[in-house]
């Protein structure tokens, strides 16, 4: 039996936008013992990856390590625990780390008598640029992750089969139930919370456009999801909501949030985890983009949605707290802004 081994680094948005990926390989390679070498998070509201592939069978196994592992000791027994399941191939996923982390990582896998790896980044210097018109994108994340694999397999980012999230019928009920009254009918999602400050769009911001939506919808029903961290800012944000709400913050695990999701009509929320599991289960988003990273990197899959980004001269700063210019780029997105993205939403939708 062929032993595959995965790198791929990251939490809940990271692992959605390597799912078509990773269903190519499990059909590619479908007799293979496949294994996951992955970080454990480094955040409490950061979902693992297991978590959110668990039970679909494209692996059959995850080994975790914490980021920032050096030490002598920690190295020699992660290439002894690798070199011991003898794999055949390596699919290197993970996002470029440097002439030097590049390097690094290839001679560590070498040293763990991996027989074939595909993937290493030595040439991805940089995010491609891609041009629209007159305005610049650069490489959604899912591409880029489907062109490390393309020298054995080709990844159509079209076929909505290689999203499919394989949601059992016990996740939905658990949905279903979670949801009540909810359950038919459609509303509208959002997630308030974010594990950087520089994605931050800011609670009173948040509480202003909640406020004037449910005044233009006074019957439009609000589920807030998010972590069990990001309940009480939640709580918040529905003292202002006068139609039917829930804040489902803490109560689902991520399988069940895309179970949840799948119900909505509309999805609004930061450059998230929560945003990737609308658009994977193919709910519209509405998405508040910090310029922290290039537009287009990681926006969200589909068509219908609206991503809102402001391009300021420092964008792609990678920066997970913005200490020179108090996050201007996602600041300078207005309530007006977002509020007519969402309404005209549910305008179109009514018509």
């Amino acid at each position: 039996m062929p032993r595959v081994l995965i790198y791929r680094l990251g939490s809940l948005g990271d692992s959605l936008l390597a799912l078509p990926t990773l269903h190519m390989v499990r059909r590619t390679f479908k007799d293979a013992h496949i294994t996951i070498l992955t970080n454990a998070p480094v955040d409490v509201r950061a979902a693992p990856l297991a978590a959110i592939l668990e039970g679909m069978g494209l692996y059959d196994e995850v080994i975790e390590y914490a980021i920032g592992l050096r030490g002598v000791r920690g190295l020699v027994g992660m290439r002894k625990k690798i070199a011991g399941h003898k794999f055949d191939l390596l699919l290197n996923l993970t996002p470029y780390r440097g002439i030097i982390g590049t390097l690094r990582d290839y001679i560590f896998f070498r040293l763990c008598n991996v027989r074939k790896i595909v993937g290493t980044p030595l040439a991805e210097r940089r995010v491609r640029k891609i041009y629209e018109g007159d305005r610049i994108r650069y490489q959604w994340e899912a591409r880029r992750i489907a062109q490390r694999v393309s020298p054995l397999m080709s990844v159509d980012l079209r076929d909505d089969g290689l999203w499919d999230l394989r949601l059992s019928e016990v996740e939905r009920g658990a949905a279903a139930k979670l949801l009540g009254e909810f359950f038919s009918g459609g509303f509208l999602a959002a997630s308030i919370g974010t594990k950087m400050d520089a994605k931050d769009w800011t609670l009173p911001k948040w509480m202003e456009m909640f406020s004037r939506l449910s005044a233009a919808f006074p019957r439009l029903r609000l589920v807030l999801l998010g972590s069990m961290e990001e309940r009480g800012i939640s709580d918040r944000c529905l003292e202002v909501w006068s139609g039917p709400k829930l804040n489902l913050c803490g109560s689902a695990s991520p399988r069940v949030s895309a179970a949840i999701l799948a119900r909505a009509t509309l999805f609004v929320g930061h450059d998230s985890g929560p945003m990737h599991l609308a658009a994977t289960v193919g709910v519209p988003c509405v998405a508040i983009f910090s310029a922290r990273n290039l537009p287009g990197q990681w926006f969200p899959r589909g068509s219908r949605n609206t991503v809102i980004y402001h391009q300021m001269p420092c964008f792609g700063c990678d920066l997970g707290t913005c200490a020179h210019y108090d996050k201007l780029c996602i600041r300078s997105i207005s309530v007006d802004e977002v509020l007519t993205a969402v309404r005209r939403y549910f305008a179109l939708s009514a018509a």
